[in-house]
């Protein structure tokens, strides 16, 4: 009797075997949520002692969160510097930042406060074509971070995979995109000695704004003085008046501000108005927080903000601990103007960021001149009631 041949698979069954094992091992493999992490630091250059304890916490948090690149909203030095080679760079920016493991050797993306305007701004704008090589020869190299000042104002744009593991398998790479955009709130006033350029930063942040709702999942906007605070400025009028309409219609996620000595976050019309300004000395407490404050604290420290496909979360570090003080979360916004097939084609029509010289203009006042001025009117009403009430009184007393 003669014995049969044995059956093989074809190489179709076997193929179909091979995808199924591989099916149900991508199943065990845990989904990783993708993320992205950057710091924000403000008023950080005042005090060399608590500008340390500060920096050497943020080093630890940059190694452990996988932090991407650190932002300022402004304030960086007093009375800004004197040129591009200042001490002050090595003093209170290169050495304190920097550590033989380059822990924060990535993107530091910074705008100009109050007292850095009163100094030598152009020198902080050059400082960056130092850094990054400007092909003088005389570029930085060193393990701190680079300081990136391309413009008074611009816009960067970040791009991370929000899935990994099986959820990468079953739905496919998921790329979020993040634009965060930089302004100058001394450009932005009125009170801005040259009008050209605060007409043509007006113009590129509608323009920016405009677009960035259709080729963002996250819209962050840095500017040096709050919107709202509960801190010293409490707040400023000539945003709320004209910058808080374009941030609500664009659906900005949140706002990094420095200006003020503390750490808060207020919540007003869906958006977060957050300060980080207590990069290197504490502030003080806030007796009565404005409306819809969720925290307040005048301790050192920075923010960290971590975004992933599912929101955004904010959380407050204390300087010296590395404890978190506070934990802000807010869910990723629905942007149905969202469009991925012309992403390209609207980021092309981005305004161009380019340097935009400023003339030279002296010695800025110590204090925000918008302030100063509304300060005045403010005085000039009280003057006019206090003499209407005195004739008041001499006219009833003649009577």
């Amino acid at each position: 009797m003669a014995r049969s041949a044995p059956v093989s698979a074809s190489p179709c069954v076997r193929w179909l075997a091979l995808a199924a094992a591989i099916l149900v091992s991508v199943a065990e493999i845990p989904a990783v949520l993708g993320q992205l992490r950057f710091a924000a630091i403000g008023n950080y250059g005042f005090d060399a002692s608590g500008q340390k304890e500060v920096a050497a916490t943020l080093k630890k948090a940059a190694i452990e969160q996988r932090i991407s690149f650190l932002v300022s909203p402004g304030s960086n030095f007093p009375n800004g510097v004197s040129g591009a080679n200042d001490t002050k760079w090595e003093e209170s920016f290169e050495s304190v930042y920097s550590d033989e493991s380059g822990s924060l050797k990535m993107p530091f993306l910074t705008v100009l406060g109050a007292e850095d305007w009163s100094g030598n701004y152009t020198a902080m704008r050059e400082r960056t074509d130092l850094v990054y090589g400007d092909g003088s020869g005389a570029d930085v190299t060193s393990n701190s971070p680079k300081w990136t000042l391309p413009n008074w104002w611009y816009h960067y744009t970040v791009h991370f995979a929000a899935n990994t593991g099986s959820a990468f398998i079953s739905s496919g790479h998921k790329d979020m995109s993040v634009g965060m955009v930089f302004v100058d709130t001394w450009v932005l006033s009125s009170a801005f000695p040259f009008g050209n350029v605060t007409e043509r930063a007006w113009k590129d942040l509608e323009r920016t704004l405009e677009i960035a709702p259709k080729v963002f999942d996250y819209i962050i906007v840095v500017g040096n003085r709050p919107v709202y605070s509960s801190g010293s400025s409490k707040g400023d009028s000539m945003l709320q008046y004209y910058l808080q309409p374009l941030l609500k219609k664009a659906g900005v996620d949140a706002y990094i501000s420095g200006y003020d000595r503390d750490m808060e976050v207020i919540e007003e019309d869906d958006i977060s108005y957050i300060n980080c300004g207590t990069g290197s000395l504490s502030g003080s407490s806030s007796l009565v927080t404005a409306s819809g404050s969720k925290f307040f604290s005048g301790e050192k420290g920075f923010c960290l903000f971590e975004m992933t496909a599912e929101g955004l979360i904010t959380k407050f570090i204390d300087g010296d601990s590395g404890e978190t003080l506070y934990e802000h979360k807010q869910s990723l916004k629905s942007r149905p103007e969202r469009s991925t097939i012309d992403q390209f084609n609207y980021l092309s029509e981005m305004p161009e960021v380019a340097y935009f010289p400023v003339p030279e203009m002296g010695k800025l006042p110590g204090k925000d001149v918008f302030v100063r001025v509304v300060g005045t009117i403010g005085l000039c009403i009280l003057t006019f009631l206090g003499s209407l009430g005195i004739a008041t009184g001499i006219s009833r007393a003649m009577k």
